[in-house]
């Protein structure tokens, strides 16, 4: 039990980071990875519902309802500092939604 909610922190954790590198690539003007389409248009829009980032919200919301109702141990604290940046994940994921 204690290896499956060490996976599913991590795979929240790393969704997390999928979504915060692209975002600080373009910040500094890295272009995004495949460049221009051949006709000389940028990337195509992801569309207007975003559907990683809500995929990722609701992954972590899954990770936090897991750590708060099934992980016994408190992890030496880690546990409610792990919940905390969650929220705080959760929270820029969705002010990136309404900013968008």
């Amino acid at each position: 039990m204690l290896k499956r909610n060490a996976k599913v922190v991590a795979v929240g954790l790393l969704i997390v980071t999928m979504l915060i590198l692209p975002a600080a690539a373009r910040a500094q003007g890295v272009p995004p990875v495949g460049g221009p389409h051949p006709g000389g248009v940028g990337m195509p829009a992801m569309g207007a519902k975003h559907p990683y980032i809500r995929k990722s919200i609701k992954m972590l919301e899954k990770t936090k309802f897991v750590l708060q109702k099934d992980a016994a141990n408190d992890f030496g604290g880690h546990k409610a500092q792990a919940i905390q940046n969650i929220d705080a994940a959760i929270a820029q994921l969705k002010m990136a939604l309404r900013a968008h």
